[in-house]
């Protein structure tokens, strides 16, 4: 699978960095996709993401929340684009060049959700790691679960698993009343 091969060569190319953790710290080590959103550091466990893309080309879908970008045709496979910090906040995130789409597969679902920026592969140390955060805004403590504190910086874990489990995601449509 093309996803799982470009995560593979992600940490083949991390294998060459200098300050690559040995193989016998990794039992203290855990890694994930981080991000940013809203101007905070977010990292998402690595079996979450399946792909991260520049945004595409997508088609609106009329009679959607306004945090749905559209459809996309990734490779004959239809993604659902949505703006991540739109539907977090309410407020649509203003574009920026290093915006890309993190690609979730999960239970036959696959979507992809723009964010600020993607940063690549990071490794924390399991002892870094706060199960409480009250400091993180309510709405994005639904889907976030502790974080890690390196380099005077929290990156909170999002799991994308809960918020495709949120029914008020899942169902993008627009009510009419009759």
């Amino acid at each position: 699978m093309a996803a799982n091969g470009f995560i593979e060569l992600l940490r083949i190319a991390k294998r060459g960095n200098k300050n690559y953790v040995s193989n016998e710290n990794e039992a203290n080590r855990w890694s994930g996709i981080a991000f940013e959103m809203m101007g905070q550091y977010f990292v998402a466990p690595l079996g979450e993401v399946s792909e991260v893309i520049y945004p595409p080309t997508y088609t609106p879908v009329p009679n959607t929340q306004p945090w749905v970008l559209g459809l996309a045709n990734i490779r004959g496979r239809l993604l659902a684009v949505s703006d991540l910090a739109q539907y977090m906040s309410g407020h649509r995130s203003q574009y920026l060049p290093t915006q890309k789409v993190l690609c979730i597969n999960h239970n036959e679902q696959y979507v992809g959700l723009v964010v600020d920026q993607v940063l690549g592969i990071q490794h924390f140390n399991k002892k870094s790691f706060f199960s409480k955060n009250t400091e993180l805004d309510q709405h994005l403590q639904e889907y976030c679960q502790g974080y890690f504190h390196q380099h005077n910086q929290r990156w909170h874990v999002f799991l994308f698993s809960r918020l495709l489990q949120n029914p008020k995601y899942m169902n993008a449509s627009i009510k009419f009343i009759n």
